[in-house]
């Protein structure tokens, strides 16, 4: 429909300000919006499937991945917006806000479309999804797919472990053995301590590290007018005091955010 120019498609990352409030306070509200607009003369029926990838229109934010099926009936000349989950696919990469624009692109690979349709199937929203997807496309360790403590980690340990092609127990075997090891040979090498950004005349920038929820948990940079040119701000993406939690480190340019990145120790 869209190579027809039968419909118009924008996508971002969700502006929480249009989110109906029943979904926006969930414990799982969608992440990305798609407008789609009719631009025929008579009535369509779409269908988006899970496993298809939602690419940046600017380099280092991440590629995104659905996870939900959505289905649209547009009369003539009709606009709906949709609010849809997706799940990052490039873990050091910056994640998705309202003001970057993506496009729809191919189905991922088999590996990622595999678990994209898996996580559909079962509506698994969490953490632990989340964490399946980057052990597929950032080869993050399997054991650490959510914390082991419920059937849908279990679960999604042992569908990425299938697609590998590996010994589940063997793996975690090896990995409770010096599991700190392990994640410092697997991230160790692949963080950019850095964020560089630019400014253009001026802006407020603030940066700091935000729990799970969104609450902040320590500032890096307090907000600070900063002028035209290009800059860029240091930080710890392991601080000791965060050992065993999740968290990402998030900027804000004038009240909005810029730049998230997403930790896990």
């Amino acid at each position: 429909a869209i190579t027809a120019k039968k419909i118009a498609v924008e996508v971002s990352g969700a502006n929480y300000d249009s989110v109906p409030e029943a979904i926006r306070t969930s414990a799982d509200h969608p992440n990305m919006q798609m407008s789609v607009s009719n631009l025929t003369n008579g009535p369509l029926s779409l269908d988006l499937e899970p496993g298809y990838m939602l690419e940046s229109a600017e380099p280092g934010y991440q590629a995104m991945l659905v996870t939900q099926s959505i289905a649209l009936n547009l009369r003539p000349h009709e606009r709906q917006l949709s609010f849809m989950h997706a799940m990052c696919t490039q873990l050091h990469n910056s994640g998705p806000n309202s003001s970057l624009h993506y496009h729809v692109a191919d189905k991922a690979k088999p590996a990622l479309l595999q678990v994209a349709q898996f996580i559909a199937s079962r509506n698994y929203l969490g953490y632990a999804a989340q964490d399946a997807v980057w052990s597929i496309s950032d080869d993050m360790p399997i054991p650490s797919i959510g914390d082991d403590k419920n059937p849908i980690d279990n679960e999604l340990q042992q569908l990425v472990a299938n697609i590998k092609g590996v010994d589940l127990k063997k793996i975690k075997d090896e990995y409770k053995k010096n599991a700190k090891a392990a994640i410092a040979e697997f991230i160790g090498s692949k963080v950019d301590r850095n964020i560089p950004f630019e400014v253009k005349d001026s802006a407020k920038v603030a940066v700091g590290y935000y729990d799970i929820g969104g609450e902040q948990i320590k500032p890096i940079v307090k907000e600070t007018l900063m002028k035209d040119g290009k800059h860029s701000v240091r930080y710890d993406p392991y601080p000791v005091a965060l050992v065993g939690r999740r968290y990402s480190v998030k900027m804000y340019k004038d009240g909005s955010l810029y730049r998230e990145y997403y930790f896990r120790q």
